[in-house]
């Protein structure tokens, strides 16, 4: 049966029914007109439910709380994701500069070619989008044009800067294996692990860019942090907070605290506002160590 639209009225009606706790009906509806109720309530009220009704104290207030923490947790990895993107972009476009020069670098013998040509395929896609992208910036980005139209080439520190951080993962998981892991050793980490963080930061970014649902975060693209565990499983499936202690390995020291101290702070004004869950459930769903927050 296809939905039908029901006004802000009706939707209040609807969370009245099944048992929501709403204290102040005004600013609900100002809250439901502003953000819509498939945002709020649709996103985000499954942890406040058993069945079909809310658990007992189970308030608008709270599950716009969470709206709201996870809203905030959104602009947080933003913020720091794009700053690790521009030092990845950077360590990259350096390596192509030094090793490949400015003008023939795009050249699939400059990348991991595998001795069965298995990457070939991947390559000549990547390259390709490469070039579409530096075709499409021709004219319309200052600095591509520049380029172009006195050089006849664009250097690698230019293009990196007009690619997504989605090309720039596969970028980095396409090139040489010495090239990836001079720029992994940088970080005191494998290769392998960096190229799964990129392709993972790569998904969060998209799902925080497009407003979806983030603190829920599960991934297969698994990042194994812990190197005492032989192998993934179920529950080590990267989460919100692999993807967390990700950045912090990634980021210079100061900044990493800085980022913790901000999460731990949206963290803090949640639990204050919880009535019929606890912080903990909500730190089992973004699996927390019980060390990084203490309750």
């Amino acid at each position: 049966m296809a939905k039908e639209f029901k006004s802000t009225n009706e939707l209040i009606e609807i969370l009245n029914s099944k048992g929501l706790l709403i204290k102040d009906e005004k600013n609900v509806r100002y809250l439901i007109e502003k953000y819509s109720y498939y945002s709020i309530i649709n996103s985000y009220k499954w942890i406040f439910k058993i069945g079909e009704n809310y658990k007992d104290n189970a308030s608008f207030e709270e599950i716009f709380a969470m709206y709201k923490f996870d809203k905030n947790l959104k602009i947080i990895m933003l913020k720091y994701i794009l700053e690790i993107e521009a030092v990845i972009k950077t360590k990259i476009a350096n390596i192509f500069a030094q090793k490949y020069g400015l003008e023939v670098y795009l050249s699939t013998n400059n990348f991991d070619l595998k001795d069965d040509d298995s990457n070939l395929e991947h390559i000549e896609k990547l390259i390709e989008e490469i070039k579409n992208e530096i075709d499409k910036g021709n004219g319309n980005h200052d600095a591509i044009t520049h380029y172009m139209n006195k050089y006849g080439f664009v250097p690698p520190w230019v293009v990196t800067k007009i690619l997504s951080l989605g090309t720039i993962s596969k970028l980095y998981g396409l090139m040489k294996q010495q090239d990836r892991q001079e720029i992994s050793k940088q970080f005191h980490i494998n290769d392998r692990i960096l190229k799964n963080i990129l392709g993972n930061l790569t998904s969060v970014r998209n799902i925080a860019a497009h407003d979806d649902r983030l603190y829920t975060y599960r991934s297969t693209f698994y990042i194994r942090l812990d190197k005492t565990k032989k192998s993934p499983d179920k529950a080590l499936h990267t989460n919100m907070y692999i993807i967390i202690k990700s950045l912090e390995l990634l980021l210079e020291s100061g900044q990493a605290i800085e980022m913790k101290n901000l999460i731990i702070n949206e963290l803090d004004m949640l639990k204050d506002s919880l009535t019929s869950i606890t912080i903990e459930e909500v730190l089992k769903v973004m699996g927390f160590d019980k060390d990084y927050y203490i309750v």
